[in-house]
């Protein structure tokens, strides 16, 4: 749908993790900033809006393909039952090829990793809002077959290695071992306790928590903890 030369850019963001939520209308009002901006955190908030006095006329749709009920296109097709007609990009935690390929049939125009950086995640937004369709270059390969799919990524519902509970399944952004340190940290151990718990020297312990650190876009653990909170990829409050 063209947008009036006289109308400001009208973005929907649909993703149920309100700090991402939040950071993200910070970067698109700071490089957009007469945009209007529209957030929602439930496919029940996205049905609302058909119902909107002013309309469903967007010019972008950033969405969270995990988006709690939106599994396997249903959030794809609740923007379509709601009357929404714009470019969509989907965010998401899972950069899983076959993910990829279900989300572009479904009629997304991009396939965008919630580790991006701010500034790479708003550029390949403005490439979508004027029609482009963007997927990251290792996606693309994996989905032609030209890459394997990651190695060592912890499957859901894998143990960690002397200890309880489960590891959720990181989609390739952290390695099995990172996901056992992660969710450690989570439980506030520290170094030399998460090596005692995984057999490990407290020297690895700290290079792997770097690893994680980096990945995440985070200053200390308890930022980086946040993070894979809201990226799904802890279990837990």
């Amino acid at each position: 749908m063209e947008r009036a030369a006289n109308r400001p850019m009208r973005v929907l963001v649909a993703d149920d993790h309100p700090m991402y939520r939040d950071a993200l209308e910070l970067y698109l009002m700071r490089d957009w900033p007469q945009a209007s901006l529209t957030a929602v955190g439930s496919l029940e908030e996205l049905d609302a809006l058909a119902h909107r006095p002013e309309g469903q006329d967007f010019d972008l749709v950033v969405m969270d393909w995990q988006l709690p009920g939106g599994e396997g296109g249903a959030g794809m097709d609740r923007l379509d039952a709601a009357g929404i007609d714009a470019p969509v990009a989907v965010v998401t935690g899972h950069d899983d090829a076959a993910i990829a390929r279900e989300a572009l049939t479904r009629g997304a125009c991009a396939f965008l990793p919630k580790t991006l950086s701010s500034v790479a995640l708003v550029q390949m937004l403005k490439v979508v809002a004027v029609g482009g369709s963007v997927v990251p270059a290792d996606v693309a390969l994996r989905m032609a077959g030209a890459l394997p799919a990651p190695v060592g990524v912890a499957p859901a519902g894998a143990a960690p290695l002397g200890g309880s509970g489960t590891v959720p399944d990181s989609g390739g952004l952290l390695t099995e071992r990172e996901c056992q340190v992660l969710e450690h940290l989570a439980g506030g151990a520290t170094n030399k306790e998460i090596g005692r718990v995984l057999d490990l020297q407290e020297v690895t312990i700290k290079l792997h928590t770097r690893r994680i650190l980096r990945k995440l876009g985070a200053k200390n653990r308890v930022e980086a903890v946040t993070r894979a909170r809201d990226l799904g990829l802890l279990g837990g409050p």
